[in-house]
């Protein structure tokens, strides 16, 4: 045996550089293609091979565990363990890949169960991560004692880099990918597939910023940019607050979103800390009245404190504001690269499009292989009485295969082919189920030879994967990029829904809407609900996107309005007929959950909230189809604990069905719940007095009635359905009969709400 003399620097230093590297690409750095470490890769890769998808039954995860180290991970139980439960935490996957049943640990660092209490299987997305997996779409390696395979990466149809994230610390290396929005990825992935020179600054136009689980508001978007452009930098995000005015003129402070991976019990033990330290003597009281809804963590003030200061003094010294590091290091050709955010993108396009050639040329092999039997099958089917002359004149299997190859100019495989073919193959009808299959075949050869030709159309497959996915997972933002919208706009569009969620228009959600508004950054949103109760938010938060928390149960939100573009008084509508004109002065910016209304009867609600001009009539229509018009001068306004008064006097078993203020209006517009309209002369409808019985006038239509808009020239509305499909639609007055004619096309939905964006 030869000795070879090197020196103990240089093998030292080489025998560094080889565990360096074995850190780097084994455990800590994710590869660019699939977002994925070993360790998780394999854990996603055993579970698909257990069968653990989404519509099987849970199983333990200690069977998870074990399968992952006797096949693929010969690391510690404990350690895989740990990879799985982060897998499944929702607050630090923004879309977890695992789904978990049992205790998964939370966001106050309480740890996860053992592994042989919880339970996992994989989750939706984690599906699109392995799908065509068995299409020789990636090379498979030898696992760690050479006796099963292992992929070296997933085919990952889901841009899980970008969107799930990443940290990890190797030597010498560290990586911290923050997590993204879904839908602004998939976008940003679209354009630069169309356009490979896109910029930053172009790609920044889709992707606003990280989106993390836990919220949150991103400060420092004019910086992101050029951080996004080297991969290096950091994200300063703050926590959702709110300040609310108590009774006796004392304040509190909300929390409902915390910082990416703060520790919540954490962060209400430093506060505390602060309060006994002299730093935060504004403060009385803090609780934790978090539950499965979501966070909500109180500060209460002292009566003097001003909640504004106070808040700034949290952020100043507590984890509600911190930084998040943007370290875009990845695996790109198993070497460990610095790379921006286009780069990221494009190593996902890269593996996309190489994964879309491989399966398609398996998708070729396959096709010309049937297409091969098929055409055998055929001849034999052409010559059938003296394929089976032959067959039984044979002495043996081997003979028979030898005469059908000679004879009719067959292959080995198309005569074993028409050998194992069964009598029933031999009628018509699968005679021509074989040509129609033979014409299929041939398409879908002409279309994989196409796309292996082209780029253009694997691009084009591209395009559509990402459009379907991201229609597949709706996801909208949860962290508020602060400087993008004031930037943009200074005000977004937004959504107000039945369910107390407040979203921005383009992330639009199949519930039931109340509204829509242009809200200002610097102003405030004012919701009423069915139960008399008002809730307010800050425009800030609103265009965060944000839920009502509600006082009662089967509450729901009826009418929102904003302040700086509201009148001074607003009517509420309930269903049993009362009317109450009430100024916004008494109950704007005070306690969540005021009740602004008295009930004369347990079973009423609100049902509309109008804004109250000074002049003009307000026109009330019931279920039954009877309708008044009165002035609404002769509604006298009422303080906050009054029920108001009758608007008009029901037949027993009617209700209230809508009410609309009308003020120099000539027509209305009666929208039906089947999607018809037809216009109707105001003029046709007389004006009565207050309290009295409505009138059933010659306006019924062939269905139930949803609505009425007063109109002048045009109206432009948003008719939302039951099952969640909103149509936007200029009303032109002159292009609407006075008979009853289609409009929307709903199908066998219903038309639920009428919102009037502009009349």
């Amino acid at each position: 045996m030869e000795i070879t003399t090197v020196p103990i620097e240089e093998e030292v230093k080489q025998s560094y550089i080889d565990y360096a590297m074995s850190v780097i690409v084994g455990r800590a750095i994710p590869d660019a293609r699939d977002g994925l470490k070993p360790v998780q890769r394999r854990i996603l890769y055993a579970m698909y091979q257990m069968n653990l998808t989404p519509d099987k039954p849970f199983v333990k995860s200690a069977r998870i565990v074990g399968t992952v180290l006797g096949y693929y991970h010969p690391h510690g139980d404990q350690a895989v363990y740990d990879a799985l439960v982060r897998m499944a935490q929702d607050f630090n996957m923004r879309y977890p890949l695992i789904k978990g049943q049992g205790n998964f640990g939370s966001i106050d660092g309480d740890p996860p169960a053992a592994m042989r209490y919880s339970e996992a299987k994989l989750s939706k997305v984690a599906i699109k991560l392995l799908e065509d997996i068995e299409e020789d779409t990636v090379d498979f390696v030898p696992n760690f004692d050479g006796s099963t395979l292992e992929p070296s990466v997933l085919p990952s149809k889901f841009p899980n880099m970008l969107c799930n994230g990443s940290t990890g610390i190797a030597v010498g290396l560290a990586t911290s990918i923050p997590p993204h929005n879904l839908r602004e990825v998939c976008k940003a992935l679209i354009e630069l597939a169309k356009n490979p020179d896109l910029s930053t600054e172009e790609i920044m136009k889709h992707i606003k910023g990280p989106d993390f689980p836990t919220g949150g508001i991103i400060e420092n978007y004019s910086e992101l940019i050029e951080y996004y452009h080297t991969g290096k930098g950091h994200v300063r995000i703050r926590a959702k607050a709110h300040i609310e005015k108590l009774q006796g003129g004392r304040q509190q402070i909300v929390i409902t979103e915390i910082p990416y991976q703060v520790n919540k019990a954490e962060l209400i033990k430093r506060m505390a800390e602060l309060v006994r330290e002299g730093k935060l003597k504004e403060i009385s009281d803090i609780r934790d009245e978090s539950d499965k809804e979501g966070i909500r963590i109180v500060v209460e003030l002292k009566r003097d404190a001003d909640g504004q200061k106070v808040l700034e003094k949290l952020y100043r010294y507590t984890a509600l504001r911190k930084n998040f590091p943007i370290n875009f290091v990845v695996l790109i050709d198993n070497e460990p690269k610095q790379v921006g955010i286009k780069g990221l993108l494009q190593e996902f396009l890269r593996h996309r499009l190489e994964v879309i050639l491989r399966r398609s040329k398996h998708y070729l092999r396959k096709a010309e292989d049937r297409l091969h039997i098929v055409e055998g099958l055929l001849t034999a089917i052409r010559h059938m009485d003296q394929v089976i002359q032959d067959i039984r004149s044979s002495q043996d299997t081997a003979q028979a295969k030898e005469k059908l190859i000679q004879k009719y100019s067959l292959s080995e495989k198309q005569a074993y082919a028409v050998l194992d073919m069964r009598l029933q193959r031999l009628t018509s009808l699968e005679s021509k189920k074989l040509e129609e299959e033979r014409e299929e075949l041939m398409q879908k050869i002409d279309y994989y030879k196409k796309l292996i030709g082209s780029e253009e159309e694997r691009i084009k497959v591209f395009v559509q994967e990402m459009e379907e996915i991201s229609r597949e997972f709706p996801s909208p933002r949860k962290s508020f990029v602060l400087g993008f919208e004031e930037e943009k706009v200074g005000q977004l569009t937004v959504v107000i829904y039945s369910n107390g969620k407040i979203m921005p228009l383009e992330e639009l959600q199949e519930e039931e809407v109340v509204n829509v508004l242009d809200v200002p950054f610097d102003e405030g949103l004012f919701m009423v609900s069915n139960k008399g109760r008002v809730y307010w938010i800050a425009g800030s938060q609103a265009l965060q996107g944000s839920k009502v928390s509600f006082k009662e149960e089967e509450e729901s939100i009826v009418g929102a309005f904003v302040r700086s573009q509201a009148s001074d008084r607003i009517i509420l509508i309930t269903k049993l007929g009362y009317v109450k004109k009430i100024p916004i002065v008494d109950f704007e910016y005070k306690a969540q959950g005021m009740s602004i209304i008295k009930f004369s009867e347990e079973e009423d609600q609100v049902i509309r909230v109008l804004q109250s001009p000074e002049e003009g009539d307000l026109l009330l229509f019931t279920q039954k189809g009877k309708w008044l018009r009165f002035p609404i001068k002769e509604i006298p306004p009422a303080t906050v604990g009054s029920k108001g008064v009758i608007g008009i006097r029901l037949e027993e078993g009617d209700i209230l069905k809508g009410a609309r203020a009308l003020k120099d209006y000539p027509y209305l517009v009666l929208i039906t719940e089947k999607g018809s309209v037809r216009k109707v002369s105001l003029d046709d409808i007389p004006v009565k007095s207050r309290g009295s019985k409505g009138m059933r006038l010659l306006i019924h239509t062939k269905s139930k009635l949803v609505d009425v808009v007063p109109i002048k020239e045009s109206a432009e509305v948003m008719v939302a359905t039951e099952k969640g499909k909103v149509f936007y639609d200029k009303l032109e007055e002159s292009q609407i009969p006075f008979k009853e004619v289609p409009r929307w096309d709903v199908g066998e939905d219903l038309i639920t709400r009428i919102v009037i964006k502009k009349a």
